[in-house]
């Protein structure tokens, strides 16, 4: 029997010692972000920092670069630890007060934006009573009060961003990187180069289709709204940052009217042959005072325990969330239980964001509604618009996703610039809607919850939405459909997308499902 090699004897007593820390800090994020209190703010910090000092061991990740060079070393599952630990340790090896700073102001930043409610007419509202104003309310002077008061988060919230982003460069800088955006794009293993002109010629390639449903939009908003085309601005959507479809909402709301979306969502996934009802039992699904208004899906130990958070009302964009945060939730537990625990995960959030967002696109296909909703002639307009709107949303979508990438890019880069001149220049450039009066010297891009809290992410939705159009058309091609209700889709993507985990590396997994490259030519296929 050959002795064990080193790394793999420091990976059976190092790892035990990371995996309980890690299930101690996720319990206490997701007790910060469904109840909003200081306590479990300040129990988040110290966990945070004690998972981060594990890693920080500037002996240990000497070892490991010795031991990435041995030539004896050849079992890719212990390699691949290899690489994670590598990259895991190079972020943490700075000072423990820095950590601890960066890891005391995200908990409080989270603290922040779950209490926070703005003020409108004497009244607090939640992120679901904005997005209903906006859906619903025709006088244009309240639209822009209430889109107004949507952004006061950014007022309170620009000083404390703006420190965490300091420190984020000032971590980055000490381990060689000219800021923090490129060192988590080298990390994450993104190229650089590859990423923007992926981005770029998405779009390039989808600008004409995008300014076609832009003058759909703004010639249905000026007619609703009695103003002319040059008079529209961001208050005239129907969410505060423009980056979904506001045409059609009222009626397609109106096809989820009495619909118990998580057992819609149960039952549909049924369909595939997974059972999501113990995800359900474990979440957290409904409003509440001092939670969190965003959605998202947590993994706690890296075996049964996975949950989602969700604010969920009667409305089309719903049903996508709780669809959407579930497919997140099968591919966690679809991977495959027998693979190390560094390497039970997801290789980058691009593989898990496609599979959420093919999940979340059922909410708008036709063919999905009827499994989802149950079909009926009376809802049967609306159904076929939901398939006009899918298209209108990943448009307008991408470009969304244009503006965050690119202003956090040049946020890193410079902190010190004018910040809001900065992000209408972004909105105006990629979304292409007009600069609003008065905004001049405020903070709007700061009352985006990813910019502090979800750093360096957003380029993996648009990402993840090319994956999914790709992933589709393996649907379509081995299974006769490109929808998911059915076991046969269930089981492809079982098997060839979540079973690997992290074993591999995005860009490798993204050539094991569809057999080439990550490109943008199957979404622009679909959407452009």
């Amino acid at each position: 029997m050959n002795p064990k090699h080193p790394l793999e004897q420091f990976i059976e007593t190092f790892v035990p010692l990371v995996a309980r820390k890690h299930k101690q800090l996720y319990k206490a994020y997701w007790l910060l972000e469904t109840t909003g209190s200081a306590d479990a703010s300040d129990l988040k910090a110290d966990l945070d920092t004690e998972l981060r000092l594990l890693f920080s061991d500037d002996d240990v990740y000497k070892k490991l670069l010795i031991w990435n060079e041995d030539t004896s070393l050849t079992d890719p599952l212990l390699k691949r630890q290899l690489n994670v630990l590598i990259r895991t340790f190079k972020q943490n090896l700075i000072p423990r007060a820095l950590l601890e700073e960066i890891a005391q102001k995200e908990a409080l930043l989270s603290q922040a934006y779950a209490n926070f409610r703005p003020k409108f007419e004497g009244k607090l509202l939640s992120e679901n009573e904005v997005r209903n104003l906006l859906k619903t309310e025709r006088d244009p002077s309240r639209r822009k009060k209430v889109w107004a008061a949507s952004k006061e988060v950014g007022e309170i919230l620009a000083p404390q961003i703006l420190a965490v982003v300091a420190l984020r460069n000032q971590l980055a800088k000490a381990l060689g990187y000219p800021d923090y955006f490129q060192m988590q794009l080298d990390l994450q293993e993104v190229d650089q180069k590859w990423l923007w002109s992926t981005l770029d010629d998405l779009a390039t390639h989808s600008d004409a289709a995008y300014t076609d449903v832009l003058n759909q939009i703004e010639k249905q908003q000026a007619q609703r709204f009695g103003v002319t085309k040059e008079d529209l601005g961001p208050w005239a959507w129907s969410d505060p940052f423009c980056q979904e479809d506001p045409l059609d909402n009222e009626g397609l709301d109106s096809l989820v009217q009495g619909v118990d979306i998580p057992l819609a969502s149960t039952n549909f996934y049924q369909k595939m042959g997974i059972d999501v009802r113990p995800i359900l039992e474990r979440s957290d699904m409904f409003e509440k005072q001092g939670k969190s208004q965003h959605a998202f899906c947590i993994n706690v130990d890296r075996d049964k325990d996975v949950r989602t958070l969700n604010n969920v009302q009667s409305s089309i964009k719903w049903l996508e969330t709780v669809l959407h945060e579930l497919g997140h939730a099968v591919y966690e537990l679809g991977l495959d239980q027998k693979l190390p625990w560094l390497l039970r995960e997801p290789p980058h959030m691009i593989s898990t964001e496609a599979m959420a967002l093919i999940a979340g696109r059922q909410a708008y296909r036709y063919e999905a509604l009827c499994q989802l909703i149950g079909y009926s002639k009376d809802k049967e307009a609306f159904m076929k618009q939901a398939d006009l709107s899918l298209k209108r949303r990943q448009l307008i979508f991408s470009r969304w996703v244009l503006v965050m990438s690119y202003f956090e890019r040049e946020l890193y880069r410079d902190p010190q610039q004018d910040l809001n001149q900065l992000w209408w220049q972004m909105v105006h450039k990629y979304q292409k809607i007009p600069v609003p009066q008065g905004r001049h010297g405020k903070n709007d891009w700061a009352a985006k919850y990813h910019i502090a809290l979800a750093p360096v992410y957003y380029f993996s939705y648009l990402l993840g939405e090319m994956f999914a159009s790709a992933i589709e058309e393996v649907l379509l091609k081995e299974t006769g459909s490109q929808g998911l209700a059915s076991e046969a889709a269930g089981q492809l993507l079982q098997q060839k997308l979540f079973y690997p985990g992290n074993s591999m590396s995005w860009d490798a997994l993204v050539q094991h499902v569809t057999k080439q490259s990550l490109n943008a030519n199957a979404w622009l296929r679909q959407f452009a």
